[in-house]
């Protein structure tokens, strides 16, 4: 948003000499963003208002013409191409020396005496552009000059005139970021502004008044307001004024609009978009003529009607939009854009000026909709001070008068308004500013920064009670928290002493279950290069049919994401079984597992609340994997692998329960075992049934296992961490495989060759393999030994020893032999 120097002078004073780099560094500082100080008519030096006198034509070019130029001091010949010119014309005249873009592109070029097709010119006549003034003056054409005939009527002695000054163009224009005052609907305005920059300079602030629109003597104009959807309309003021000649506005208010950034239209729109910039009040003004029987309605659409907007597009309503309209049609879509059917022509004779109150979340969805910003939206979706309508409308009937005389206000007001007038307070503890500023300000010096930025304030012991304006009660200022910001950011974010949190750090108590599923992941992925897969916990009663699972206890969701998964996982095998049938005709192999949470209704887990006594299902964390290979008879040895693998990491023993047979519908009965750690059932291995391996038509026999991380933690060691220094010394490496009996534990193969000798730093299993080779009931381990000393570096003879004593008491105690292929 652009704001100007000059117009938020009127309302405050500011430091003197204050420059523009202070000026900036103190808004951004204390208030909002400045983006940007742009000083006008930097361009303007050297370029002065000059009178065409005489046009000729180029002897040697049918486009160029020779213009005679008077600068109110001499005559200069110049030769131009643009074509709109006239005798007697006003134009932006770049004398030499002058500094110019050329069509408004590139670098600055200085204007220098030149010959142009044979013919000598002393100078430039200026398209807006080229000085800087494209957006104030948009062209029309794109060889047209600046025209400054109509704007400069007026204004006498104009020849001659720097073109700064007769523009009125020594301004400061403040570029504001917008994104830094969402939250502050009073700064949208140079009013609000002002207020602001008041508060920041211990300034006085002028107080904005405007004479009250008083009743009308006799019989005033009809006008009727109705609100039918109050919520969405809190407050609705609208007035007539008849005898208004609608033409081009003042240069004074031309002038204004075009500092920051607005393009003049006719003197009523002017006043409307005046005021908006002043005061932060979206207005718009209706041909009174056009309004049937001058009764204004604030509904909401209704199905399929529309408008023809001010925007030039015609826009598809919604019923849920909020509209203005008339017993006829809408004549505008409220807080967003005026429509055609109403808009202000010249040949308009009677107004009606509107002030409302729009629901901030109505606009914005409204805009967002028909794809429209405007800068009356922009405002309305940051909730306005409904209050603030009142001084928009006497505004804008002010400035009615005095730019057009013969117009008198003919109705009454009319003022729906539904709002409460309540004012809210909010007791500021000053201890609890303190500790959240981080510095001691005295009290009355918080209480002096309250005060300047509009709250009232009354001391209390130890609080301050702070009675919030209406421009800040809007979705600004609700908490304590609110009114410590206002304090801190007017004191000073720069003087708050920088400190580190005083705080001890202590590391986080670490989770024993998540824990383990990051050492059951790394053993999964990067040991047994198994694939980690992430299924919804939602179950499909039609599969689990095909797997014959029983569904009568399986929770049901209230309201499934997927029609067709409306139930809670009881077992991770199923959704993985499906990912089996989905993978196993594209790939010879699938390796698949996951680590998910299981919801069994008929046992109890946690309570839902601690103050409550309902417990929620029980919700274990389980281990579920699934395995199939193409020409592969005995897939339950390869998750047997896995199992060995896995448990080796843990350091846990484990037995396999073989004598009942599986008790799920897609277990084969013949091919399943209870996983017991410590004779208790911690998980089950089987293969997949026949006959649902064939029903869910899997080309290869499937091995399956689940393992209940929740009661594999019981049985882990959860001792205290503690130090090692490093050896100095290398380490000497040893790999050897051993064919033991297949019921050989891990565990217990390598708690007794880390026994044989305190050299013995690590022994770490990398194989586990079998097969015909090896032998009936037999299988291969593979280990990486590590031997290492803390006093000295080891020999190739003493470690040949000590391997030797290892492999002889492996030999021993459990019959292993040494695989030499």
């Amino acid at each position: 948003m652009k704001l100007s120097y000059q117009w938020l002078s009127e309302f405050v004073t500011f430091p003197k000499g204050i420059s523009s780099d202070q000026l900036k560094r103190d808004l951004t500082m204390h208030t909002v963003e400045v983006e940007d100080i742009e000083t006008q008519g930097a361009l303007l030096d050297q370029v002065v208002v000059g009178k065409i006198i005489e046009i000729k034509a180029h002897p040697n070019a049918d486009k160029l013409r020779i213009c005679m130029v008077d600068d109110g001091q001499s005559v200069f010949q110049v030769v131009c191409g643009g074509s709109n010119l006239y005798e007697g014309m006003l134009v932006a005249f770049g004398k030499i020396g002058a500094k110019v873009q050329w069509h408004g592109q590139g670098d600055l070029v200085e204007l220098q005496k030149a010959a142009i097709r044979g013919q000598e010119s002393f100078g430039m006549i200026c398209a807006a552009d080229e000085i800087e003034l494209g957006q104030v003056f948009p062209k029309k054409d794109e060889k047209e000059v600046l025209d400054l005939t109509e704007l400069l009527r007026d204004t006498k002695k104009a020849v001659g005139m720097p073109l700064a000054k007769a523009l009125g163009l020594n301004d400061r224009i403040l570029d504001i970021e917008n994104k830094t005052m969402t939250h502050r609907p009073d700064l949208w305005g140079h009013y609000g502004m002002a207020r602001e920059i008041a508060a920041v300079y211990k300034t006085k602030l002028k107080p904005f008044t405007t004479p009250p629109i008083s009743k009308v003597k006799g019989k005033p104009a009809t006008l009727n307001v109705s609100i039918a959807n109050k919520d969405l309309c809190p407050r609705y003021m609208a007035v007539t004024v008849d005898g208004v000649h609608v033409e081009a506005s003042p240069a004074w208010l031309q002038q204004k609009l075009r500092a920051v950034g607005l393009r003049p239209i006719n003197n009523i729109v002017d006043i409307t978009n005046y005021v908006m910039y002043e005061v932060g009040q979206p207005m718009h003004a209706f041909d009174a003529d056009k309004v049937q029987s001058r009764s204004i309605q604030v509904r909401l659409a209704k199905k399929g009607e529309n408008i023809d907007g001010l925007d030039g597009k015609k826009h598809i309503l919604q019923p849920e939009m909020l509209v203005i309209a008339d017993k006829e049609k809408p004549l505008a879509v409220a807080g967003v854009v005026g429509g055609t059917s109403s808009h202000i022509t010249s040949e308009t004779k009677t107004i009606i000026f509107e002030a409302a109150n729009f629901n901030a979340i109505s606009v914005r969805k409204t805009a967002a909709a028909l794809g429209i910003r405007t800068d009356s939206s922009s405002r309305f979706e940051k909730s306005l001070d409904p209050t603030n309508t009142e001084t928009a409308l006497r505004r804008a009937v002010e400035l009615t008068r005095e730019v057009c005389p013969t117009a008198s206000v003919v109705s009454n007001v009319v003022d729906a308004n539904s709002t409460k007038k309540t004012q809210l307070s909010i007791e500021l503890p000053i201890a609890f500013a303190h500790e959240k500023i981080g510095v001691h300000i005295p009290e009355k010096e918080m209480a002096d920064i309250l005060t300047r930025l509009g709250f009232g304030v009354k001391q209390k012991k130890g609080s301050l009670i702070v009675q919030i304006p209406s421009w800040r009660a809007t979705k600004d200022i609700s908490i304590p928290e609110d009114i410590v910001e206002e304090i801190a950011r007017m004191y000073g974010y720069e003087k708050v002493p920088v400190r580190l949190p005083s705080s001890s750090i202590t590391p986080p108590p670490e989770n024993p279950l998540r824990a383990l599923e990051r050492t059951v992941k790394t053993v999964m992925a990067y040991e047994v290069a198994y694939t980690e897969v992430y299924n919804y916990s939602f179950e499909s009663p039609a599969w689990l049919e095909k797997l014959g699972v029983e569904t009568s206890h399986s929770l049901e969701l209230e309201n499934p994401i997927a029609k067709d998964r409306p139930l809670v996982r009881r077992n991770l095998i199923p959704n993985l079984l499906q990912n089996i049938e989905h993978n196993a005709h594209r790939f010879d192999t699938v390796r698949l597992f996951e680590l998910g949470q299981t919801y069994i209704s008929e046992e109890v887990g946690e309570l839902e609340r601690p103050d409550s006594r309902h417990r929620l299902p029980k919700q274990d964390v389980y281990l579920g994997v699934v395995f199939t290979q193409k020409d592969t008879d005995q897939p339950f040895f390869e998750l047997s692998h896995v199992l060995e693998v896995l448990f080796a990491r843990l350091q846990l023993s484990y037995t396999l329960d073989k004598e009942n047979s599986g008790d799920a519908s897609f277990i084969h009965p013949g091919r399943y075992a209870k996983v017991l750690v410590d004779k208790q059932e911690v998980g089950r291995i089987a293969e997949l049934h026949p006959e649902i391996q064939k029903t869910i038509g899997v080309p290869n026999r499937v091995a399956i296992l689940q393992i209940n991380l929740h009661q594999l933690l019981s049985y882990l060691k959860q001792g205290t961490s503690h130090y090692r220094p490093l050896s100095l010394y290398p380490v000497v490496e040893r790999d050897v495989a051993f064919i033991v009996d297949r019921s050989a534990q891990h565990a217990q193969l390598t708690q007794l060759m880390q026994s044989v000798d305190p050299l013995v730093v690590s022994v770490d299993l990398f194989d586990v393999f079998e097969g015909e080779r090896i032998g009936t009931g037999k299988k291969s381990v593979a280990y990486h030994i590590t031997y290492q000393s803390q006093e000295r570096t080891l020999t190739t003879e003493e470690v040949d020893s000590v391997h030797q004593r290892l492999v002889t008491a492996l030999k021993k105690d459990t019959g292993a032999e040494v695989r030499d292929r």
